[in-house]
Order: structure tokens, then sequence, then C-alpha cells
């Protein structure tokens, strides 16, 4: 036994041994530089040049690197492992024909001889994106219009004239979306000299849009003076919202609740406009079978007691805690018009025809005939900065922005047409249910 427990140490240490000493499966290094690569084709594109090529048969291959250099002047690499047979190049600023070296890269960071190889980029998206910019008078300063199908991604410079003559930059707007267009504000009512000058991300500068603009006047259009209330909910107090499908609730306190959304106390725990302890159920509005079934979206029009045109609004949520877990409308349309259709106009006049034209229900057969009659103003989303939606996890940027309210801009090209009658379409709540709570709404443009 004794002999045995000894053979059994000694085999232990054995193998204690060996494992301070593991193998070593890497490729040795040399310095024997790689294969070049081969049978190159380049395909020229807007901005640059997709080039691929065929591999060398090394076996410690690392990959392709390509140097090349763009209007700064300043030496570029792209990489692209030994996996692919293709590198992309972007950023040019011109069409004029480029030399791309491209050399392979082996485990030893040995380099091969370059191979160069001539493109020729097709015209810069900044170019062509730049032939889509335009500007027009908005409230309070200019509208700016692009379109950007490459989906870049694009600053957009305002500049004004300072006291001297010279053009300084008054603001920029950032985005890659492949339709875009931003509202410069904070300009006076006079005309003055402006440009316009777009930025990718490689520092290429389109040719400026110069231009004389003077922006529209902006106020506040109140929902109160010193002669009361101005704002009303249309058809609350004939009922006929359970005609046209808004916000129909019997809870009193949701129509006692109204003038909270104009009493200038922007986020509040206690001072709220909401939807009612019950969402909207198909039984408020029509004899339906299951009367707890609720339906999306809400409707609620605004009376805003006499005509104006639009530029923005913001609205605030109640002041509930965690911030956030108040019930929120986060995707939403608004809709303007003058001349409402009469009830008596639609169809037979009934409850069921008006529901049909009102709304887009299923349930009720809901066309959603009325946009066709209306102009759509807003098309709004609400995003926390950091893409959070669990009110327990928001980050303080998300928690100052809910404080802040959520503002949304009115499309620009009806600025110069006015509405009396607003209709909110409430598509999707952050709870997922047909209730909301609105705190305070603020509407900026010009009366008629």
């Amino acid at each position: 036994m004794k002999n045995y427990t000894i053979i059994s140490i000694w085999i232990l240490c054995g193998l204690l041994v060996s494992c301070d000493k593991p193998e070593d499966w890497q490729d040795a290094p040399d310095n024997i530089a790689p294969g070049r690569v081969s049978e190159v084709a380049v395909e020229n594109l807007n901005g640059g040049a997709r080039i691929t090529y065929r591999l060398p048969g090394d076996k410690d291959l690392l990959g392709v690197k390509a140097v090349y250099s763009l209007s700064d002047g300043v030496s570029r690499e792209a990489f692209s492992s030994a996996f692919r047979d293709t590198i992309l190049l972007e950023g040019y600023a011109t069409t004029d024909e480029q030399v791309v070296r491209l050399i392979t890269v082996d485990k030893s960071r040995n380099e091969s001889e370059p191979v160069e190889v001539q493109i020729k980029p097709l015209e810069p998206p900044i170019n062509l994106i730049r032939q889509t910019l335009s500007a027009s008078p908005t409230f309070g300063g200019i509208y700016a219009q692009w379109e950007n199908p490459f989906e870049e991604e694009l600053a957009i410079n305002l500049y004004t004239v300072d006291s001297l003559g010279d053009y300084t930059l008054f603001d920029t707007y950032y985005s890659k979306q492949p339709s875009g267009g931003f509202a410069f504000r904070g300009l006076e009512n006079l005309s003055q000299n402006l440009r316009v000058e777009i930025r990718d991300r490689w520092n290429n500068y389109s040719a400026p849009l110069d231009t004389v603009l003077t922006p529209l006047f902006e106020q506040q259009i109140v929902g109160r003076d010193q002669n009361g209330f101005i704002w009303q909910q249309f058809g609350w107090d004939d009922r006929t919202v359970l005609y046209r499908g808004d916000v129909a609730t019997q809870h009193s306190s949701a129509s006692q609740r109204f003038p909270y959304i104009h009493d200038g106390v922007e986020f509040s725990e206690s001072q709220y406009w909401n939807s009612g302890p019950v969402a909207n159920r198909l039984a408020d509005y029509v004899d339906w079978p299951d009367p707890e079934e609720w339906v999306m979206p809400m409707y609620f029009t605004l009376d805003m007691g006499r005509e104006a045109s639009y530029s923005r609004l913001r609205y605030w949520v109640r002041a509930r805690q965690p911030i956030f877990s108040g019930f929120i409308f986060t995707k939403f349309e608004v809709w303007g018009t003058n001349h409402p259709k009469p009830l008596n106009e639609i169809g037979d006049g009934s409850r069921e025809a008006n529901l049909q034209y009102w709304t887009e229900w299923p349930q009720v057969g809901g066309t959603d005939e009325w946009k066709n009659d209306w102009v759509k103003l807003v098309d709004g989303e609400v995003k926390l900065p950091s893409g959070e939606t669990d009110p327990n996890l928001l980050t303080q940027e998300d928690r100052d922005y809910v404080a802040a309210g959520f503002e949304f801009e009115m499309d620009p090209q009806y600025g110069d047409q006015s509405f009396r009658y607003l209709r909110f379409v409430l598509k999707e709540t952050n709870i997922g249910l047909p209730h909301f709570m609105i705190s305070e709404i603020k509407f900026w443009g010009a009366y008629k």
C-alpha cells in the first residue's frame, strides 16, 4: 500500500509539472513576406469604391490593408481580414482618379510589396444631398430640408452675419435620416443674410446655400386670457364626443380637470387632465357585447377658440413617481381643420355612421375617412435619450428630458395656413392601454 501511495504522488507531481508548460499552438513567427493580392477589380461608388481581389495562399495570412488619402492629404488605412476578399473605401470629395495601395499582412506583421490600384469615385454623396437642400422661413427662424438617400452622417450648419459682416456659426443639427428637415430657431423677425452648409463625417463641406430670409413672428397660442377659457374640448358639453370616438369617459373629473392643461403648471403630480380611471371602452360609444373591451387609438379634439397657424407644441405629463410612470401617449398624430364635418352630413347621421367616419376601430367598421378632410400637422413619437422605457431604469438625462416636456415641430409646409380645430390621435401609450394623463400643453405659432 505504501508503494502505491509513493507512485501516485510521483504521477501527480508529473502532471503538475506538465501543466506548467502548455504546448504553444501558435504559428512560429517568421520574417517571410506574404504573397500579393491578384485579380483586382474595382467598383466605383458615390464618394468611394469597392475593391475586390484574390488572396494569396499564405497559411498565416492576417488580412489586407488599403493605404489611401482623402482631400486632406492625410494617409489613411482600411483593413479587411483574411476571411474576406473586399475592401470598401469612403469619404472622397471629388471624382478625380485616386491611387490605392493594397498590401497583405501576415500574423508576424510582415507586409507584401504593394499592388497599386486606380479608382475613380462617382459624385460624392454630399454634393448630391446639396442639390436637394432648401431653406424657407418658419416661426422664429428658418426651416432647412434635404434628402439623404445614402443615410450619411451629416452636420447641417446655419451661419448668420455678425456686426463685422462675417458669417459666424449659429447652430448645428446632426442627422442621418433619409429625409431630413430641421427648424433653426431663435432668430429675429427681420430680413437677414443666412448661409446653410452641409458637412459629412470626413469633414467634407458642400457648397454653401446663401439666402436672404425673414423669419416669421412666433408667439404662444394661449388657452385662457383675462376673459376666461379659450380652448374647449370639442363635443364634450353636447356629448357629441360619443359620435366622434373622442375620449368620452363619464368620470366627472375628466371634464373638471381639462382646464389644467393650460393653467401654466407644467409638471404636476395633482394638476393634470386624464382619460378617466377607466380607459376607453366600446361600451362608452356603442352597444357592444363586451362592455370592457378597450379600443385604440384614442382621439380627442380641441376647439382652440380662434384660427391660428402653428409652429410647434410641447406637452408635459403627470409628475408621478417614479418619473415616466404616468400614463403617457408615446406615439401620436395631430390634425388641423377649420370646418369639422357636421354629424348630420355623415351617412344617415347616426352614431354608428359617424364612428365609422371618425375612427379606425375595426369593431365599428371604422375607416378614418375624416383624415381626408383634415391636414396632418404632427406625426410624433416620444423617445427618451437612453432609449429606455422602464421608469425604474432611467438615466438622469432621461428624467430631465421628461420634466422639460416633449416638444414636436408642426409640419412647416402648413406654416402659412391657420386652423381652429386640432384633433389628436393617440396611437400608443407607455403602458399599452388606452389611458393618458396630461399636465400641460403649449402651442406656438401666430394668430390669423
